[in-house]
């Protein structure tokens, strides 16, 4: 009899740890789908706004305005007791678009917090890089706007804070590789998540 017992207590006490392991392991299986989902939804939205930050910087860029930009633009000037300088008003276009899209572009900037929870510096660096790009056309199109410049400054100061429509055009190249650097490493992460596009048929 007193070995039944003991028996049952060595049982018991084996059951109990089993059962506090299989506890432990599907906590930390929980765990791991937990965070692994959330990497994967900030993959997204990373990738998602990386692209939308190459479409506001290329709509910045563009040379082509409306009469209505310029209006509110001269109403902002006015507003900021800022001489009005018609012939160079062109200039502050790309300053007054991305001034336009600040949330976008701080929202955007702020995802660089999350993402160095989950990757190393070098995400942290095409967040930076971005943000340094969308600040050079930024003041070159102020510089543009408020200073005198030699032509040749001007041509160079140009080819930053607008489109120069060219395969060779260096800040739309340096856009397109970042963002694709950010496709290259997040994408992989949720690739298996879409499904297959089906064509209509002819």
């Amino acid at each position: 009899m007193e070995t039944f017992n003991v028996v049952k207590d060595i049982l018991t006490l084996i059951i109990a740890g089993a059962g506090v392991i299989i506890a432990g392991m599907a906590l930390y299986t929980w765990r791991k789908e937990f965070i692994g989902k959330k990497k994967i939804d900030l993959a997204c939205d990373i990738v998602e706004q990386a692209c939308n930050m190459q479409d506001i910087i290329n709509y910045a860029r563009s040379r082509l305005s409306l009469l209505s930009e310029q209006n509110e633009l001269r109403e902002e000037l006015k507003k900021d007791n800022v001489e009005i300088k018609e012939k160079k008003l062109f200039y502050l276009i790309p300053k007054y678009r991305l001034r336009k899209n600040r949330e976008k572009i701080e929202k955007f900037l702020h995802l660089g917090n999350k993402a160095q929870l989950y990757w190393n510096k070098d995400i942290l660096n095409l967040f930076g890089s971005l943000h340094r790009i969308i600040q050079d056309i930024l003041n070159t199109s102020e510089d543009l706007y408020s200073m005198l410049m030699p032509k040749d400054a001007i041509l160079i100061a140009e080819k930053i804070a607008f489109d120069s429509y060219e395969k060779n055009d260096e800040i739309k190249n340096k856009v397109q590789k970042i963002v694709d650097e950010f496709k290259l490493n997040l994408e992989p992460l949720y690739k298996d998540r879409l499904t297959k596009w089906k064509k209509l048929k002819k």
